[in-house]
């Protein structure tokens, strides 16, 4: 088109090669811009993703320290549980041991009455 207006003397060769210039700096441009809002729809994409990442990475923390506590508290139960269980077994030994003892007593005296027994039969013969 350029071509035909210098052909036809309406325009320079000047002016054809400036209007050439311009229209290829202008489509360099609008490569350019196109070029840019697609990187720009990208980052905005992975920016998204990165977003909903941090979200799920954040509710994930929250359940690991929500699970973290409910740990705790079951570790304070079943050390609590052990302390019980600990004095309920020395008292059941010191129990068994009470027994002991006092049943050693017990069959002193038992044998004991045996021999008064023993004694009061042979008396009596």
């Amino acid at each position: 088109m350029l071509a035909l207006l210098v052909l036809a003397d309406l325009i320079t060769l000047g002016a054809a090669a400036a209007a050439v210039a311009f229209l290829v700096s202008l489509a360099a441009l609008a490569l350019l811009v196109f070029t840019v809002r697609r990187l720009d729809g990208k980052a905005h994409r992975i920016d998204l993703r990165i977003k909903k990442h941090e979200a799920e990475l954040a509710r994930t923390t929250a359940a690991l320290k929500n699970i973290e506590t409910r740990l705790d508290v079951l570790v304070q139960a079943v050390e609590d549980s052990a302390a019980r269980r600990a004095d309920d077994l020395g008292a059941i030994l010191a129990s068994l041991g009470e027994d002991r003892v006092n049943a050693m007593a017990r069959a002193r005296e038992v044998e004991e009455l045996r021999e008064e027994v023993r004694g009061l039969a042979k008396d009596r013969v």
